[in-house]
């Protein structure tokens, strides 16, 4: 099995509620979309964004990376091809989002090809992986009826994000959820960087009562010294998120002793397997993980949901967001079901695309390279 054509296109999705958007001038996302073509009829798919909503000219930046290095794929197997193309992509984020997509395309044929699952070429199992259910900036009262009505749709963890300018106002809205979901749902609180240290020491000795499952990125990415100086003055779990990007950034963290939890993401991290490695380290050293996507459409979030049980069963993973855009690309749309979404069983990533979707949201970046 050996490439003859790489294809890819740019898409812009909207969000479905643009309310939801910080800035409604750059609601949605932005991504490129990337087929690799072999000779025996299969077709893998990826998709390569940088973080978060993506923005047109990030895109068109990955569309000239990949017209540059594209024709040193050709003619060769598809595992071999990704290795040669992440050698010569740039290291950084935007050679790294590249490699997410190129690596979930690759494995999408190769899995094709063998007839088996992506996750179990991982190693992994089939299964099914509880999803976090997201609050956004809400009032405390909102953020209670919002986790309530998430919880009784089969919901099992709830995630909020604090942002209020008064810490009192974050500590209620922590209350107000667990008094109305209970005490056996689990919580997780994303302060998103927005904390000083000497805030997030006071806040977090306030929230111990509620029984948090986490505390996610008090302080600044930057801050290494202010994020272990918090994990060491509370029994409240601390993850890492954006301190996070690969495995050399998990082994700072961890020498630091600065976090209980890693957020990983593949896109950050450089590829599925690069993912997988900081999953198998933060185990090594007595930590738990658990991933996230970042606006992924359906294809980002397919790879997601196979990197989530690649080492087993899977802890609750943020990836229900595809459900915040007016279309994940997908003819099936991954989407929770009592809070769950199931790995896919069938061969690759077990997606299939939806070229009207695509055609639809694609933009004018686009391009082909053949043999």
């Amino acid at each position: 099995m050996k490439i003859i054509k790489l294809e890819w296109r740019g898409v812009k999705i909207p969000l479905r509620n643009i309310e939801m958007a910080l800035d409604p001038r750059k609601a949605g996302r932005n991504a490129l979309i990337i087929w690799i073509h072999m000779d025996n009829g299969i077709v893998g798919f990826g998709e390569a964004a940088p973080i978060g909503p993506g923005r047109p000219p990030r895109i068109a930046e990955l569309a000239e990376i990949l017209h540059e290095l594209a024709p040193s794929a050709l003619g060769l197997h598809p595992a071999i091809a990704f290795d040669v193309l992440s050698t010569l992509a740039p290291r950084t984020n935007a050679g790294d989002a590249l490699r997410f997509g190129l690596e979930t395309a690759a494995f999408d044929a190769m899995g094709k090809n063998a007839g088996r699952p992506i996750t179990d070429l991982l190693g992994g199992v089939i299964d099914w992986v509880p999803m976090v259910y997201l609050l956004d900036f809400l009032s405390p009262s909102d953020a209670a009826a919002q986790a309530k009505e998430a919880v009784e749709s089969g919901y099992k963890c709830i995630k909020a994000s604090l942002g209020s300018r008064d810490p009192e106002i974050d500590i209620e809205v922590i209350k107000q959820i667990r008094l109305a979901v209970g005490d056996v749902i689990s919580i997780r609180a994303d302060a998103d960087e927005g904390w000083t240290s000497e805030r997030a020491l006071y806040t977090v000795e306030q929230l111990e009562p509620y029984g948090l499952e986490f505390l996610e990125q008090p302080v600044i990415a930057e801050d290494l010294s202010g994020l272990a100086r918090i994990k060491q003055a509370t029994d409240v779990p601390i993850a890492a998120d954006e301190v996070i990007g690969n495995l050399a950034d998990a082994q700072k963290v961890v020498s630091a002793s600065a976090a209980d939890v890693l957020v990983v993401k593949a896109a950050k991290a450089g590829g599925i397997r690069h993912a997988q490695a900081i999953m198998a380290y933060a185990a090594l050293n007595g930590l738990t993980s658990t991933v996230a996507s970042s606006l992924e459409t359906g294809i980002g979030l397919a790879a997601g949901l196979h990197l989530s049980t690649s080492l087993g069963k899977a802890n609750a993973a943020s990836l229900g967001t595809g459900m915040r855009l007016e279309s994940d690309l997908l003819i099936n749309p991954i989407v929770p079901v009592r809070g769950h979404i199931t790995v896919p069983h069938v061969p690759g990533l077990g997606i299939e695309l939806d070229y009207d979707a695509i055609d639809q949201y694609g933009t004018s970046v686009m391009g082909v390279i053949t043999g």
